[in-house]
Parts: C-alpha cells; structure tokens; sequence
C-alpha cells in the first residue's frame, strides 16, 4: 500500500499531466480523488511530518495552476462565444437584403 506521502505525489503528477492535455474530464475525476485524499491526510493528525506538508503544498500549487488554466479557458470560450454571436447578428442583419 502506498504511503500517503506516495500518493499525494501521484495525484500531483497526474493533475499536472491532466492540465497539460487540457483534460477537464480528467481533472473533474481527479478533483474527486483528491479531496479524499485531502480528507485521509487530515485525519491521519501527521501535520509534523514534513513531507507530508510538502506533497500538501505541492497539491495547493497545482490547484492554482488548474485555477489560473479554468479561467483563461472560460475566457477564451467566452470570446469564441461573443465571436459567434456577433456573426449570427451580422447573418441575419443581411439576410432580408439577400
């Protein structure tokens, strides 16, 4: 069985591979798995061990970064949107002359 220092350092590097593919699913799945994870870490009471405070700090960061990664996404989706919408106006503004 791995340790829970082990698995809070595979869910980081699996996190960190979802967002590189950009896999929302993935991180949706993953985001499950690491809030019990996150809930087994608190209720072991072994905030003294230092590695296992790192690999938490480690989970913080990446979290972040999926932050960040959410919000630039929804903008761009935002602006593709507005785009779209823009064209469709344009569309019908012409079509009764046509």
């Amino acid at each position: 069985m791995l340790s829970l220092v082990d698995r809070l350092q595979a869910q980081v590097k699996l996190l960190r591979e979802a967002l590189a593919r950009l896999d929302w699913e993935a991180v949706a799945l993953l985001d499950k798995q690491s809030r019990i994870l996150v809930k087994t870490v608190a209720a072991s009471e072994s905030w003294d061990d230092r590695e296992l405070h790192q690999g938490i700090s480690e989970l913080s960061q990446i979290y972040a970064e999926l932050q960040q990664a959410g919000r630039a996404e929804r903008d761009r989706l935002a602006g593709e949107l507005t785009r779209l919408s823009q064209s469709k106006q344009v569309n019908q503004a012409y079509k009764p002359l046509g």
